[in-house]
């Protein structure tokens, strides 16, 4: 009898066998870590977050400044001062998402939007979502914006950084710190 696994620790190794022409059926291991969740983070907050000044020149980019308890799954020390580094290199799946409970007026949020910034660069970007219909001169509807978000792939290398920012426009920062925010990574390939 095989004893039965429950669950995977470090100590573990997963067994493969090669069976390509150029493998000649070679048995290697595979360490258990590539299966488990350390690379994976989640932290959430209802309101009384903050924003940090990212100080890029010519721009209002500040980052999320989480407590350790916002965090929700992971590892809390991979996401310091409003930035993820990641524990080892592969693809990772981003999402960041702002939900704006009252629903805000478009016109309130100018040109605000959400960042994802690697390793100082700005890799995405985007609008806080919303709708305003015009005819003319006229303003005939504006939809409330409820919630943005972000979701991308991006290849990390260890300790390579990740800025969750929001690019503020001069605007009273109330209107967004006040609302919920959560963010996840996890790696998905090597």
């Amino acid at each position: 009898d095989t004893p039965e696994v429950t669950s995977l620790t470090s100590d573990h190794y997963i067994l493969v066998k090669d069976q390509s022409e150029s493998g000649d059926d070679e048995i290697s291991q595979i360490s258990s870590s590539y299966f488990t969740a350390a690379t994976a983070y989640a932290a959430e907050s209802d309101g009384g977050w903050s924003l940090l000044d990212l100080g890029i020149s010519g721009t209002n980019w500040n980052r999320l400044n989480f407590s350790s308890g916002d965090t929700t799954i992971g590892d809390p020390t991979h996401f310091v001062n409003g930035t993820y580094t990641a524990p080892s290199s592969g693809v990772y799946v981003v999402n960041y998402e702002f939900q704006l409970e009252a629903g805000v007026d478009i016109t309130l949020l100018g040109n605000q939007r959400l960042g994802l910034i690697k390793n100082g660069v700005v890799i995405e970007d985007k609008v806080f979502d919303g709708v305003r219909v015009t005819l003319g001169p006229l303003d005939i509807a504006t939809i409330p914006v409820t919630s943005t978000n972000i979701n991308k792939m991006v290849m990390l290398e260890a300790g390579d950084t990740l800025t969750f920012a929001v690019e503020t426009g001069g605007v009273n920062l109330g209107l967004l710190t006040d609302n919920k925010v959560s963010l996840y990574v996890y790696k998905v390939a090597n």
